[in-house]
């Protein structure tokens, strides 16, 4: 009786989208989210002098939100603000208004790019496999993997992608064009990187559709979305290509070649001896 009660519970297909099952996976999802977070929050605010060590790079400059004397003529801080996304900067610029420090800030964002994060991971799993717990167990792994990285946590430019990038495919599933161009121009002005995966993934509409013929309406809407995708894609890099930078190339391929801070255990690891990862 109580196997059958949880077996409904937890692992029956559910059409309804509100259904008590959804609710309750759904809510344990958050939870754990919240969890996660929360151990983080825990080591972030362990000491008032902890600064994740990305944010040391792209988030110290902008305590001139709060007062713009500082680091006057540092290249350092210069060079950091110049390569910035404008929405990156400019959420940060919002919180600074209304008197938040942005080192303080870098520590909350996290929390609710996680959360974002994690709806979307399950309203996307709801949208493959109709079973609560699936999208239970995806959204749990999401925030294992999240949470092990340091990618999220540093609420730089790359832990936008998350959010963002899940967001676009939960809309492409809807087949929502107008929040999908959203999605895109968002990620664009946080991570303009991925607005290439985008458009991969919009040209894939083309051509895997399982067994089921595509009809002509669909290549209609296919079509729509690919060239609507395209434009703002376009568009997005365009703004920074166009972008007269205050900084020259700082370095050459050739040259970070020969550095061994480019390499395996350096600073930044860019090149690797095995050509397959």
């Amino acid at each position: 009786m109580i196997s059958t009660r949880l077996q409904r519970l937890l692992i029956s297909l559910t059409p309804h989208s509100y259904s008590r099952q959804i609710i309750v996976c759904f809510s344990l999802s958050l939870i754990f989210a919240t969890l996660y977070s929360g151990l983080a929050l825990q080591q972030a605010f362990s000491h008032e002098y902890i600064v994740q060590d990305d944010a040391r790079q792209h988030v110290f400059w902008m305590q001139r939100f709060l007062d713009p004397d500082l680091f006057s003529n540092d290249l350092i801080a210069n060079y950091f603000q110049s390569v910035a996304p404008i929405g990156y900067t400019t959420i940060y610029k919002i919180a600074a208004v209304f008197g938040i420090n942005p080192l303080i800030f870098n520590k909350l964002l996290p929390l609710i790019l996680g959360a974002i994060a994690t709806c979307y991971c399950f309203g996307i799993c709801m949208q493959l496999l109709p079973v609560p717990i699936a999208g239970f167990i995806a959204s749990l792994l999401l925030n294992q993997s999240l949470w092990m990285k340091d990618d999220l946590i540093s609420a730089t430019p790359r832990a936008f992608v998350y959010p963002l990038f899940l967001a676009f495919l939960y809309y492409l599933l809807q087949r929502s064009i107008l929040l999908c161009l959203v999605a895109i121009a968002l990620l664009g002005l946080f991570y303009p990187q991925y607005v290439l995966i985008c458009i991969g993934i919009l040209i894939l509409q083309f051509f895997d559709n399982g067994n089921k013929p595509i009809s002509h309406s669909q290549y209609r809407q296919n079509y729509l979305l690919f060239g609507l995708g395209l434009g703002m894609s376009i568009v997005v890099i365009l703004f920074y290509a166009l972008s007269q930078g205050e900084f020259e190339p700082v370095i050459t391929a050739t040259q970070a070649k020969a550095l061994p801070e480019f390499w395996a255990k350096g600073r930044s690891e860019f090149f690797r001896n095995n050509p397959l990862t």
